[in-house]
């Protein structure tokens, strides 16, 4: 590979980046002038570039500079938008006829009439940092370049320019990689520089993958983005990324048959044509190169796949990472600005082949639309109801969620029956698939289990309703006449807080998906509270109310806070987390258990400790830190697992182990764990670390080894000519292998609501995601196995028949008492990518009940 060019001071010069020919204003600040150093010499930090960006800006007529949203670190997410300036004088009449075509019914102007609409998209991954480098580049070029091709460019397109997609990893990647950079790069792969300590830079604040969230929008810098591009509907949107230092460089189309079938065919034509410029580009300065292998389009979650539902070419571009500033490979040795150079020039490469392709792409856009609300009138399902009045809340989650997406969503007027269930008017919603965002609607609803082919990249399956535990289903005629207004705006359902009388004591039901946040307030503000662990019919100024396993009292007559202190409490339980509170009469109930019985459990404020480090999988570590912090309020501690053995232990309630925590803890550690836990702790295990807690002897619990069971079974049945080894053709290993992984689907579980994991779910069947190939046995205890995977466990997405088999009957969460504590297992991951809110309870549970389970078994 080559190298950069360097002056006598060490700075990359700005002549090996910018392609040959093209003038550039000199009143329009260089990237040295603001950095003190050229581009690729250190790694940018965030305030770096958005200080270079608003100069910039400043200087030129070209661009238009905005404050889009805010990091969870309250880092800036800017917006340049780049035109001429005579577009940038009418920016709000182009966007509006531009929209025109995702309108079908419109008439929008001829499409030769109309700019492009380009959304520029760099560095979602904060240690993938050639991409937000190039942004500054990119940035210099738009505001600087002269000549008649830049001229034409901007008089004939807008240019959305999303320098950092996620602010707080680069910023956290660049302090590593800077601090490491000695006088003298070092190239050697082993060297400090190309292995940043855990989590690395990665993800977000909360260590999430923020290029998984473009259907999810479970953070702010996704949100911020969603807004924008549906402000605009972009033609064509880039998503630039790194790979392995082994690698080359990637674009474009993908796997051919790993396309989503919802993706028109003319998108990855389009995409073959676009392709034929970066090919040349690369081709110009030397590059290697390769599409068509390794990635593909399926899930729509990326910023290379989301554009696709919309009309857009979504197009992914993979450099081989330097992971610092220097980097031996099989190629050779490159360097951090051959990397930066290579996603500078198919910025630019990006923009001639969409120029050149204008009028097709801007009406692909339209016909796109067009035969959208086509094939979902013709579909035949023919909407999708959701919603009830139980838990508004997670309702009220999925409803933000689709009109974020700008899915067209009615309320129910008429109440109705639909696959097997009740949908009430007032609390339930319709998606007709008669609608522009059909092909969208309908992926975020349906259940596939069957796939012209068996491999991905990413998730099988994000069916939303199964996610969030809302009850859904398919309808296969939507009546105009049960139908509301259309739905614009989903304010929080807040309910009207208790006002009358005077209470003994006040109650509210778990079943509400933010009634953890409300106890947990009131733990907090140390007023005492009980969870009743049988059904129970309370008086209050409305009547009799049953009431179910797990609701909270909270009796009057106990507490140290006055009366109406917690009434206020209450109050904003009502108003903040939409949870219905009932102002009980009476100590002396008319059915179940009474208000002193012991029967109600006294219930402990959590002080939860979270494993994360080295070995501990980060994703899924950030996926409970942002739960507990960020969704509910409540601290946790997050603590290396190679210092618990030198802990005091007995500040925390509980200790939780996610994938891979158990690698670094010590053999001291797992005697103390062991010891907490016999005094009372409650120790809470995910996915690997449920069988690294067995291994331990910290949990009675046994698992599936790798096909043991099967090849017992082949042994005793096979014939004499079946025991040659069986033989494959070399090339078909990976496809064979590959399509044995669990990259991520939803199954049924049978869930015991008897039991306090179960708490706050009406009903026994309950959809989880898995994603990986651990298999529990159930309990030996009978009391012990809380869920467990049913017979026809599959409900949406792909799992090789063998696993599917090896699932049936195991295990999903297994409870057990250890002297005063508990040990829980849960082999799934209830908490994934945040918007599983379907079973954020069942890991909640944990988390407030874990440590009033009793012994069942001697």
């Amino acid at each position: 590979m080559a190298g950069v060019l360097l002056s006598s001071a060490g700075a990359a010069e700005l002549s090996y980046y910018l392609p040959k020919g093209v003038k550039y204003d000199p009143a329009i600040p260089k990237p040295k002038d603001a950095l003190g150093w050229g581009v690729g010499e250190w790694h940018v930090r965030h305030d770096q570039l958005v200080a270079y960006l608003k100069r910039v800006a400043a200087a030129s007529d070209r661009m238009q500079i905005k404050v889009i949203g805010h990091t969870h670190e309250q880092r800036e997410l800017l917006l340049l938008t780049v035109s001429s300036p005579a577009n940038l004088a009418r920016l709000e009449k182009i966007r509006k006829e531009h929209l025109k075509l995702s309108l079908p019914g419109s008439k929008p102007q001829p499409a030769d009439e109309q700019p492009l609409v380009l959304y520029m998209g760099y560095n979602v991954h904060g240690d993938e940092s050639s991409a937000g480098n190039s942004a500054l580049l990119v940035a210099y070029h738009l505001a600087a370049a002269q000549g008649p091709e830049i001229d034409r460019l901007l008089a004939n397109s807008v240019i959305l320019l999303d320098p950092c997609l996620n602010p707080d990893g680069l910023n956290r990647f660049a302090q590593w990689a800077n601090s490491h950079r000695g006088k003298n790069p070092v190239g050697d792969v082993n060297h400090r520089e190309h292995h940043a300590v855990w989590p690395a830079g990665r993800g977000n604040h909360y260590w999430f993958d923020l290029n998984r969230d473009w259907l999810l929008l479970q953070h702010p810098e996704s949100r911020a983005r969603i807004k924008v591009f549906h402000e605009w509907r972009p033609n064509v949107h880039t998503d630039f990324h790194e790979m392995g230092g082994h690698s080359t460089y990637f674009f474009q189309p993908g796997v051919p048959e790993r396309k989503n079938p919802l993706t028109p065919l003319e998108n990855v034509r389009l995409t073959e044509v676009i392709a034929g410029y970066h090919a040349k580009a690369l081709d110009a300065i030397g590059s290697l190169y390769y599409t068509e292998e390794r990635f593909d389009d399926y899930y729509y979650g990326k910023g290379s796949t989301y554009p696709d539902i919309h009309g857009a070419l979504g197009i992914l571009f993979e450099q081989a990472s330097s992971r610092g500033h220097l980097r031996e490979s099989p190629h050779g040795e490159f360097n951090f600005a051959f990397t930066i150079r290579n996603q500078f020039r198919t910025s630019l490469s990006t923009f001639a082949g969409a120029l050149e392709n204008r009028v097709r792409l801007l009406n692909y856009q339209k016909r796109f639309y067009e035969q959208a609300l086509a094939a979902g009138k013709k579909h035949d399902v023919a909407g999708y109801v959701f919603g009830g009045p139980h838990d508004p809340v997670r309702t009220w989650l999925l409803l933000d969620v689709l009109l974020r997406h700008r899915i067209e969503v009615y309320g129910l007027d008429k109440s109705i029956e639909a696959g097997g269930q009740g949908f009430a008017a007032g609390y339930s919603y319709v998606v007709p698939m008669a609608q522009p965002q059909y092909r969208l609607a309908r992926t975020l609803f349906e259940r596939q289990t069957d796939f012209p082919d068996n491999i991905f990249y990413d998730v099988s399956a994000w069916t939303f309703p199964l996610a969030m535990g809302v009850p859904h289903a398919a309808l296969k005629r939507v009546s105009r006449s049960s139908l509301g207004r259309a739905v614009k705006t989903a304010p929080f359902p807040s309910v009207p807080a208790p006002t009358k009388g005077k209470p003994y004591a006040y109650a509210f039901e778990w079943d509400g998906y933010f009634a953890p946040r409300s106890l947990h307030r009131l733990l907090k503000a140390e007023v005492k509270a009980r969870v009743a662990t049988r059904e129970l019919k309370t008086k209050t100024p409305d009547g009799v109310v049953e009431l179910g396993r797990g609701t909270i009292i909270v009796p009057l007559g106990i507490q140290k806070k006055s009366a109406a202190d917690v009434r206020k409490l209450l109050h904003e339980a009502a108003r903040k987390d939409g949870v219905r509170v009932h102002p009980i009469s009476t100590g002396l109930t008319p059915g179940g258990i009474d208000l002193g019985s012991p029967s109600l459990n006294p219930l402990k404020k959590p002080e939860p400790l979270l494993v994360v480090g080295d070995g501990v999988r980060a994703y899924e570590a950030g996926e409970i830190w942002h739960l507990l912090d960020h969704v509910f309020d409540m601290k946790v501690s997050l603590v290396e697992g190679s210092k618990l053995g030198s802990l005091d232990l007995h500040r925390y309630t509980h200790i939780i182990l996610v994938h891979g925590a158990g690698s670094r803890i010590s053999s001291t550690g797992v005697e103390k764990i062991s010891r907490w836990v016999s005094r009372g702790g409650v120790l809470v295990a995910l996915k690997d670390s449920t069988q690294w807690a067995a291994e331990k002897k910290l949990a009675k619990a046994t698992f599936k080894k790798k096909d043991e069971s099967e090849k017992k079974s082949d042994k005793n049945n096979e014939k004499a000519e079946d025991k040659k080894p069986k033989r494959l053709n070399y090339g078909d290993h990976d496809k064979i292998e590959d399509a044995k992984i669990l990259s991520g689907a939803f199954f049924q579980i049978d869930l015991d609501i008897t039991h306090p994991l179960g708490f706050g779910h009406r009903t026994r069947e309950l959809s989880v995601f898995r994603n990986s190939r651990i298999y529990m046995l159930p309990s030996k205890n009978p009391y012990g196995t809380v869920a467990q995977y049913t017979d026809a466990p599959l409900l949406s997405g792909y799992v090789h028949a063998e696993e599917l088999e090896k699932l049936k009957g195991t295990a999903s969460v297994i409870a057990e008492k250890r002297g005063k504590g508990s040990v829980i297992l849960l082999v799934d991951n209830p908490n994934f990518r945040a918007y599983t809110h379907g079973t954020t309870k069942l890991f909640l549970n944990a988390i407030f009940f874990g440590g009033i389970l009793e012994k069942t078994e001697e």
